[in-house]
């Protein structure tokens, strides 16, 4: 009989007759399938084999088994293969009702071969266990193959048949869920404890292959279908757990962390996006869509979890990997909380439970560890300052070891570090959420309901909480990181060091807190920024450094350090850092805290200093720079411990306030000193408003007035501070009087008036309080009349009712920046007392918008300094004009000229 009539014979046999004859058709059948002609011939024989003969080889021997599926199963992946590629030469061709029935019938041939492979599978999966453990390796490898090509036909089936889609969208459909059936079918056999029987190194690297291609195939259909990606990934993560053992060792463990990791970075993507789309009002579409991200990004996030537990000893090769997906995770916890919407609780409450599970597994990995320590703080500033909060959360429960290597860090450059370094510098970037009401859940208390927190409370509350669980050897690295932060430009940076250095003053040995007070002394009184003295001239003083910000906040901190100290421990301190020689450093200390002899001897020495003074003052007729040196630092004194309430005799310092007064009013020394000693004159003199007499009010108010036009920003503010006291002053009748009042309104409307929205909001502030408590009513009239502008701006204020500056903020940094910053950092020092207040946050503020790059802002604020500059120089020469000589006249002139052809 031919093969041909032998086929066809075969075609109408019975079940009994296949049955009967399995043994002498099936080697037959096989010869007739491995040499067929064409394609379609192929797979009828292979259909014959599966489905007529398959089903009765249980009464053959296993070797007669196990040449049956060697013989089928590789022959059926190469037929997969060739039908697939026939598709993609037919899916070029121009469209025709011949191209639309070829397209169709190779479709078919690929469903019948999924058909034939899943009734292949279908027929092991109920062998006995000894005869299950003998199939050959060309079962999983040949379902895994079609799989995968099944799978990527169906993604990549809008590009392969572009505007022929269409025609074939049923099959492609029905083909897609025969491929996922056949993948059921394979998970069902690996499921079975014999076919993954690992007694041999061949079934290992079978088994390493299967978990490979799975993850191959689960990148092909990560963006096809939820289901069909979880339930592969299951598969995979199952398989690889089940046998770790043995696949430690050949496993590409980092390639599966990887992918997974970048899966759940993509999903937490998408779910940003529906968030944002939706930040209003969510459909029930997206509802459903954003839960399903969810559920996915959940699923995975335990296989990750899970993976990390099993495989501890794999996991520095993705440790780049993980880090991101921590990071990506941690911006759900600070990104959308304003977002006004009811999901996101439910995402922070499904994506962060396994953040810490995660970390605990990933703390110990040298890797990692480095990873972090390189991360990039500028454009995930505040994912990295929760990151590293969460890890100093975990640290005391850590290993000593643990705990050693986030102390001390190497980072991938080399460099070292630590992990309280990495938080503070991450602080340092995360202005906009520090400055925006970003909200945490802060620490919960027993019986007490969770709160919300701003993110610096958050960051500062679990810094100290690792502070205090650190042994006494880490002590110098936390020292050194406080003390380096403390001196940071960066307001919120350096509150943050000090707010933790009180912390460790607060509760750790009293012992500890003096020394860290000696220490902070010992600073604040040899890194006092100097003067700048021409030696040409040593009338002319730059003060251009003077009171630098860092120098301001180690001042803070031992302001409040001090609060901690003993009686004992003051005096001890008041020994060795006398006050005739440290009276600056002393008249910044909390007043009210300390010791009675130790406030006496202060505010004698402060008066002997500021009589000397004068005293100096007025016994030359150029002023050295010494002299006005002493001056500020007098005036500085008086300042702070007038704010902190120190009970002076007034009528022992107004006769030196106002002798001051008269000789800057008749000779002002530079214009720098001039702003720096007028804005302290004026606060000194706002305390000494209740003991002033008519006549010396009226001078100083109008010394005042005569100096607003075109003064320095600071002296504005001081003016303000200066009427704010002024309310509670009543000017006794005389022929004074209505002229000391009419100053007032004059000083009032000027400030009211100016462009500088934090001059003009704090004249505001001053005038609710002078209008609130002041007897002389005729003042308030006098400062609104005839101005309906300013009567409306002034009402508004009263009644809360916002309004928009006329100056943009953007303009007002223009031609502000510098003038403010400096203005700000010379009198920072009296508001030692209100750190939350301080102005050395606004100073900061102003000079961040020059830290993001901006050249135009950079630009004017140069332009604006050049141009004080010249003036201060003017002022200078007008001074000095009668010792100029020839060729100083010639050189000024050159100088004017090229100015000229500037311009």
């Amino acid at each position: 009989m031919s093969q041909t009539s032998f086929l066809a014979s075969v075609a109408h046999w019975t079940q009994i007759e296949c049955k009967e004859r399995v043994l002498e058709a099936i080697p037959k059948l096989i010869t007739l399938y491995k040499n067929a002609e064409d394609l379609q011939q192929t797979v009828d024989i292979l259909k014959i084999l599966c489905s007529s003969f398959l089903p009765h080889l249980d009464i053959s021997t296993a070797d007669t088994e196990k040449e049956f599926y060697s013989a089928v199963m590789p022959q059926a992946s190469d037929m997969f293969d060739s039908a697939v590629d026939n598709l993609l030469a037919e899916a070029g061709m121009t469209e025709s009702d011949h191209l639309q029935k070829t397209l169709l019938t190779l479709l078919t041939v690929l469903m019948d071969i999924c058909e034939c492979l899943e009734l292949c599978l279908g027929h092991a999966i109920n062998k006995e266990e000894e005869r299950l453990s003998s199939l050959p390796h060309a079962v999983s490898s040949s379902v895994l193959h079609v799989l995968y090509c099944s799978y990527t036909h169906c993604s990549t089936s809008d590009k392969i048949y572009g505007e022929q889609l269409a025609l074939v969208a049923a099959p492609l459909s029905t083909l897609f869920k025969k491929t996922h059936s056949l993948q059921q079918a394979f998970t069902s056999l690996l499921e079975r404890p014999a076919f993954c029987d690992c007694s041999s190194v061949n079934v290992i690297e079978d088994l390493t292959a299967v978990c490979h291609r799975l993850l191959e195939i689960s990148k092909v259909v990560s963006g096809m279908d939820v289901r069909v990606f979880a339930s592969t990934l299951k598969i995979l993560s199952n398989l690889a757990v089940q046998h770790a053992e043995v696949l430690k060792e050949n496993l590409d463990v980092a390639a599966i962390l990887s992918f997974l990791c970048e899966e759940i970075v993509n999903t937490c993507y998408h779910i940003a996006t529906l968030l944002l789309q939706n930040s209003q009002e969510m459909s029930e579409q997206s509802v459903l869509l954003l839960r399903q991200h969810l559920k996915l990004a959940v699923f995975l996030l335990k296989i990750v979890v899970h993976f990390c537990e099993i495989f501890t000893n794999c996991l520095s090769r993705a440790a780049a990997w993980l880090l991101t997906l921590l990071l990506s995770i941690l911006r759900f916890q600070h990104e959308f909380t304003l977002t006004p919407d009811a999901f996101i609780d439910e995402i922070q409450h499904h994506l962060l439970v396994g953040l810490k599970p995660l970390l605990c597994l990933l703390l110990s990995d040298k890797e990692f560890v480095a990873q972090v320590a390189s991360v990039d703080l500028v454009s995930d500033s505040t994912s990295v300052c929760l990151l590293c909060v969460t890890i100093l959360s975990l640290l005391p429960a850590s290993d000593a070891k643990v705990r050693d290597v986030w102390m001390a860090i190497n980072d991938l450059h080399g460099a070292s570090t630590s992990i309280l370094e990495i938080l503070f510098s991450s602080v340092k970037h995360c202005y906009m959420s520090l400055v925006l009401p970003v909200c945490l859940h802060g620490v919960t208390r027993p019986g007490k309901p969770p709160v919300s927190v701003s993110l610096y409370e958050y960051t500062c509350t679990n810094l100290c909480g690792f502070i205090a669980c650190i042994p006494s050897r880490q002590f110098p690295v936390l020292e050194l990181c406080l003390l380096k932060h403390t001196l940071s430009w960066d307001a919120y940076t350096a509150c943050l060091a000090i707010d933790a250095w009180c912390f460790v003053g607060r509760y750790g040995d009293s012992h500890l807190c003096l020394q860290h007070c000696k220490l902070l002394m010992e600073l604040c009184s040899t890194s006092l920024p100097s003067l700048t003295v021409d030696p040409a001239n040593a009338a002319l003083v730059d003060f251009r450094s003077y009171r630098a910000v860092p120098y301001i906040n180690l001042q803070q901190a031992l302001f409040r350090l001090m609060k901690f100290t003993t009686a004992e421990q003051q005096l001890q301190l008041f020994e060795e850092m006398a006050v005739e020689t440290h009276l600056g450093l002393w008249s910044c200390m909390p007043v009210p805290y300390l010791h009675p002899d130790i406030v006496h001897r202060l505010k004698m020495a402060a008066l002997s200093w500021l009589s000397q003074t004068v005293t100096a003052l007025k016994c030359v007729d150029m002023v050295p720079a010494q002299h006005i040196l002493n001056l500020g630092e007098a005036l500085t004194v008086i300042s702070c411990l007038y704010r902190q309430r120190c009970g002076f005799d007034e009528l022992q310092v107004l006769p030196l306030v106002l002798t001051v007064w008269d000789l800057l009013a008749s000779s002002i020394v530079g214009h720098l000193f001039e702003r720096h000693i007028l804005a302290l004159l004026i606060d000194c003199s706002s305390y000494l408003l209740p003991v002033m007499d008519n006549c010396s009010l009226k001078e100083v108010v109008g010394l005042v007035l005569t100096l607003m036009p075109g003064s320095a920003d600071s002296i504005k503010l001081a003016a303000a501070s200066f009427l704010s006291a002024f309310g509670s002053k009543v000017v006794s009748p005389s022929a004074e009087q209505m002229k000391i009042l009419a100053h007032v309104a004059q000083l009032f409307r000027m400030l009211l008036t100016d462009e500088n929205p934090m001059i003009h909001q704090r004249a505001l502030e001053a005038f609710s309080v002078f209008a609130e408590k002041t007897n002389h009513e005729m003042v308030v009239s006098l400062c609104l009349q005839e101005d309906s502008t300013l009567q409306q701006t002034v009402v508004n204020y009263l009644s809360k009712i916002s309004c928009k500056s006329s100056l943009s903020e953007r303009n007002f940094i223009l031609s502000h920046q510098v003038e403010t910053v400096r203005g700000w950092q010379s009198l920072c020092v009296n508001n030692l007392l209100h750190p939350n207040t301080s102005l050395l946050g606004k100073a900061a503020e102003s000079f961040r918008f020059t830290e993001m790059g901006h050249t135009d802002i950079k630009s004017a604020a140069a332009v604006e300094e050049l141009i004080g500059a010249v003036r201060s120089s003017v002022d200078q020469l007008r001074g000095l004009k009668a010792c100029l000589t020839d060729m100083s006249r010639r050189q000024l002139q050159e100088a004017y000229d090229k100015i000229g052809a500037l311009l």
